[in-house]
């Protein structure tokens, strides 16, 4: 069952490839975005070791369960209705972001309000899958995906257009002081180990063998990923204007080419990846959203055909919420509130680590 941990982790390390983590990152490119880069690769570690060691203690409860059983009803409601919007909030930061993408990419004259409710039809159905499903479909996603980031990375660094000279630049840069909303993005890669809040009534048997390999083995495989999602783009596009682009991963897929393949651009590889990632992501966050919303509040008699409809009052919002915030928001403005949203992220989950810490110690005395 290890291997499900893995996949927590190294999925959202992906799909941050392709989020607002490198526009970030390259908006702080000459104010400490490097050192800021390799300062969240401790830190993300260490919140993966204190996640899992949490959760290898009270194997087969998820938090909901436990904050409910270890604290009072005025207390377990607020933080389980601030960690659903979280969660919430980070689906929706993906969500929008693909479907400005498309719109910009593929469908110019789609109204944005059509894409985003056909994202919305096939999520609806997902986030009500039981969890080891997800699980499941992360797992079958992944393995497909696995090979296609290693020929990326590989095409992408033996490309005639990747300029070690760019790279050169960008690492001049890295004496400068690391810079707190680069820092905070950079983190924000390494925490889809906090899924386990919901995941962990998974595993009702296993537990995660944590040790020294473990952690080297995700910490290799981290810095390889979060160090090429910056490196990358500035090798085949430059250092001076590499800020200005609105999407930088798919810029720099667009300067690939398959000269015998099949599609010759990789561009429209990367887009049905890209499309696969958003697809999981989305799941995978507002699955454990909805899961937590069942725990906040919950009609026992409010059915139809033997089938609780509770479930389908938080779906009914989430499309509310989203529909309202993609014809609301634009590109520069959900940029904004992604800095905000991954600027809040540390100080969230120390308090996290301070319920933890508060759990735990009711735990022993219980």
């Amino acid at each position: 069952m290890n291997r499900y941990y893995y996949y927590l982790i190294f999925f959202n390390l992906v799909a941050n490839m392709i989020s607002a983590v490198p526009k970030i990152l390259f908006l702080h490119k000459t104010n400490g975005s490097l050192f800021s880069l390799f300062l969240s690769i401790p830190a993300g570690l260490l919140s993966v070791y204190l996640f899992i060691r949490f959760f290898n203690s009270f194997e087969g409860k998820d938090l909901s369960e436990l904050v409910k059983k270890y604290f009072s009803k005025w207390i377990s409601l607020p933080i389980l209705s601030f960690l659903a919007i979280t969660w919430l909030a980070a689906g929706l930061i993906t969500l929008i972001t693909f479907t400005f993408m498309i719109k910009r990419f593929l469908t110019p004259d789609m109204s944005i309000l059509l894409i985003a409710s056909l994202f919305l039809i096939f999520i609806s159905y997902g986030i009500l899958m039981q969890t080891k499903s997800i699980l499941y479909t992360v797992e079958t996603v992944l393995i497909f995906s696995i090979p296609l980031i290693a020929f990326m990375f590989i095409k992408a660094y033996r490309s005639p257009h990747f300029m070690w000279e760019f790279v050169g630049v960008a690492v001049m840069h890295s004496n400068h002081w690391p810079n707190y909303s680069a820092f905070s993005a950079s983190l924000y890669c390494f925490l889809g180990i906090a899924n386990l809040i919901v995941f962990n009534r998974a595993f009702p048997k296993k537990n995660f063998q944590l040790s020294w390999k473990s952690m080297l083995f995700i910490g290799i495989v981290g810095t390889i990923t979060i160090i090429s999602t910056y490196l990358i783009p500035i090798g085949l596009n430059g250092f001076e204007k590499i800020d200005s682009l609105v999407y930088p991963a798919i810029t720099t897929s667009d300067t690939l080419r398959m000269k015998f393949g099949i599609v010759e651009r990789v561009l429209f590889i990367f887009f049905m990846f890209f499309l696969a990632v958003t697809f999981i992501s989305l799941l995978i966050h507002w699955h454990v959203a909805i899961e937590l919303c069942k725990n906040i509040f919950w009609l026992k008699n409010f059915k139809w055909k033997n089938t609780n409809l509770t479930p389908y009052i938080f779906i009914g919002i989430f499309w509310a919420v989203t529909m309202f915030l993609t014809d609301y928001l634009n590109e520069y403005t959900l940029l904004i509130y992604a800095k905000y949203f991954f600027n809040c992220l540390p100080p969230f989950f120390l308090l996290m680590f301070i319920l933890f810490w508060f759990i735990r110690r009711r735990a022993k005395t219980a």
